[in-house]
């Protein structure tokens, strides 16, 4: 990635304001990184072909806008992923651009930080070196942005997330020295210096040694911690239900009004309780995906592709075999990816149903722009498969609490369906064949299961709306 030309402008006059200079033109060229790498849409993809031009960069991300229309409840990605375990030479490359660039700025901060605090010449010359860094990071990032690298949403998430921070701590180092902060002399007790550089070392060092590599280890993660956030939110609610419906009887006015804020009513136990067990159904679903990727991810690695073998030009035969296997393998990259964003829907409903689970529940009626967004989702939804589970889940009232929980039950429909129906997304060649019998057999729990929640839910919020 180029950057503004940067000169050092040495001279016996002026040198305090040179410094000065260099470091705020070095701070400024590091702030539109940072600003460009913020506005990265994990959603979308970023051109590579403008990575060598930071206005270019700038221009593209700031142009970009995104729909957020879908055809189903979620919203699926436009762009296939490339791979799942096994990483592309064009992926490889990028990643070593970004350990490249952490390490860089890992041992340039520690000479930045000692020189700049005793010799302020020194030190913004230093500030310059850090920038490389930061350029290789910010070029590994882009590049892992584009179409051609195929990320996943995961993986960009990850990316993204990581190397801000490198920067914006980088950022926050060099500032420190440009604002006086951390000048001074060498043992005179000021460590303002020593604690910015040892953020940019947490920041270095957890690139390189805990960025996921590549679309299986991201997108692994992302559902282990959505499958560990449900357990902490089923963990929290069964205590509050443990503790029993609060005595509405009791004469001791301070004590009610404890109880209050920490235990449910007679009815609203039971919308606890089918709420915490549709957490649970929720939390198995995202198990069931977790092995349902492994399987389909493990026969895409296994097909061979025309970047793996050369075919003779001449044997057509084996040419429409190839170009069978190729368009094969993306469609499986494509049906992992699309029932990875279901999940994410899946993972993330179960949040949003805990932030309104807390005592009392509020019986207030969603607003009427939130009732007619959920009305058209819902119509998507049910036309999908009409025939299938929809016909089972209620209509669950106007109240936030209601079409939160009604939405989950079809975020739960939708991403069963996708895995005990196992069709490729274009073809709707079956995949059954990857699928083991303990996932087939999931999947078909999943289904019963999902046919009792919406009953117990049903029933409750039944009995406990006015």
């Amino acid at each position: 990635m180029a950057s503004p030309s940067v000169s050092g402008g040495g001279g016996s006059s002026g040198g305090d304001d040179d410094t000065s200079n260099l470091n705020a033109q070095v701070l400024q060229s590091l702030t539109r990184l940072a600003d460009t790498l913020a506005k990265l849409d994990e959603t979308s993809v970023h051109d590579a072909d403008t990575a060598n031009s930071e206005e270019c960069i700038e221009e593209k991300v700031a142009a970009l806008n995104i729909s957020t229309s879908s055809s189903t409840l979620t919203k699926l990605p436009t762009i296939p992923i490339s791979h799942w375990r096994t990483l592309p030479q064009n992926l490889q490359t990028a990643y070593q651009l970004l350990n490249d660039g952490a390490t860089y700025i890992h041992a340039t901060s520690t000479k930045y930080t000692l020189v700049g605090k005793v010799d302020t010449q020194e030190g913004s010359n230093l500030a310059v070196e850090l920038r490389k860094g930061a350029e290789l990071i910010g070029t590994g990032t882009l590049l892992l942005y584009s179409k051609q690298y195929g990320s996943s949403r995961s993986l960009k998430h990850y990316i993204k997330q990581y190397s801000r921070s490198i920067i914006a701590s980088t950022i926050s180092l060099i500032k420190s020295f440009e604002d006086g902060l951390s000048q001074g002399q060498a043992n005179d007790g000021n460590n303002t210096g020593a604690q910015k550089c040892g953020a940019v070392w947490a920041a270095c060092d957890k690139l390189t040694n805990t960025l996921p590599k590549g679309n299986r280890a991201a997108m692994r993660r992302e559902l282990m911690v959505w499958i560990k956030d449900c357990n902490e939110s089923i963990e929290e609610f069964e205590e509050v239900l443990e503790l029993g419906p609060r005595d509405d009887n009791s004469n001791n006015e301070e004590e009610e009004e404890m109880m209050d804020e920490e235990q449910y009513t007679e009815k609203e136990m039971s919308v606890a309780r089918s709420s915490v067990n549709l957490m649970k159904c929720s939390k198995n679903l995202l198990t069931l995906v977790l092995k349902t990727c492994e399987c389909v991810g493990e026969h895409v690695d296994k097909i061979v592709t025309s970047d793996d073998t050369a075919v003779n030009e001449d044997d057509e035969t084996k040419q429409q075999q190839q170009h069978i296997n190729d368009k094969k393998r993306q469609e499986m990259l494509q049906w992992i990816g699309n029932l990875h964003e279901m999940a994410r829907t899946v993972g993330e409903g179960v949040t949003n149903v805990g932030i309104l689970l807390y005592p009392p529940l509020d019986k207030a009626s969603a607003s009427e722009e939130e009732i007619q967004q959920w009305l058209e989702k819902k119509s998507k939804a049910k036309s999908l498969d009409a025939d299938e589970v929809s016909g089972t889940i209620p209509s669950l009232g106007k109240t936030t609490m209601g079409i939160q929980l009604e939405h989950q039950l079809y975020a739960l429909e939708e991403c069963i369906l996708m895995v005990h129906d196992a069709q490729l997304p274009t073809s709707g060649q079956s995949i059954d064949g990857c699928i083991s019998s303990d996932v087939r057999l999931g999947s078909e729990r999943m289904r019963i299961a999902l046919t009792k929640r919406c009953k117990e839910v049903e029933e409750a919020i039944n009995s406990w709306q006015p």
